[in-house]
């Protein structure tokens, strides 16, 4: 099993995270609409609350996309198009369900990971690819060709 490129993982990440970005915007001017409707004009604490609102959507879609799509296959829409997937450290795929916590974990992992500087990310460098939610999660990302 070849570890998949850093390039590639940062690439797929992007990917990912233009697709949740893009998501919880949606949530937003849902709820900016929705709360328009009620009203007549914006307030303080309404904005406080859609904003609210939408930080919490934008959690819960943040989570269930990293998880739910590494947990079965082990691959998000970013590293479907690298031919990337995520796998335990024991070079078996991550399952459904023992593959749920792992994936979990692994995914709230990426807070801490980009909370300082994105050191978690940079970790991939001196530590054969692995970052620190690979770490944590006792997972590894690799090439699919390899896989194979």
């Amino acid at each position: 099993m070849k570890n998949a490129p850093i390039f590639e993982r940062f690439i797929a990440l992007c990917i990912d995270m233009m697709i949740v970005s893009f998501s919880s915007v949606i949530v937003l001017i849902v709820a900016f609409i929705g709360y328009g409707v009620g009203v007549d004009r914006l307030t303080l604490p309404g904005l406080s609350a859609i904003f609210l609102f939408s930080l919490v959507v934008a959690s819960f879609i943040f989570l269930f996309y990293f998880t739910y799509l590494t947990m079965d296959e082990g691959m998000t829409v970013g590293k479907m198009v690298f031919g990337i997937r995520v796998i335990r450290r024991d070079g078996m795929g991550v399952g459904v369900k023992p593959g749920f916590f792992r994936s979990l974990v692994r995914t709230m992992s990426y807070v801490i990971s980009a909370s300082v500087w994105f050191l978690g990310f940079f970790m991939a460098f001196f530590l054969k690819g692995r970052t620190f939610h690979d770490i944590i999660a006792g997972t590894q990302v690799i090439s699919i060709e390899e896989d194979l």
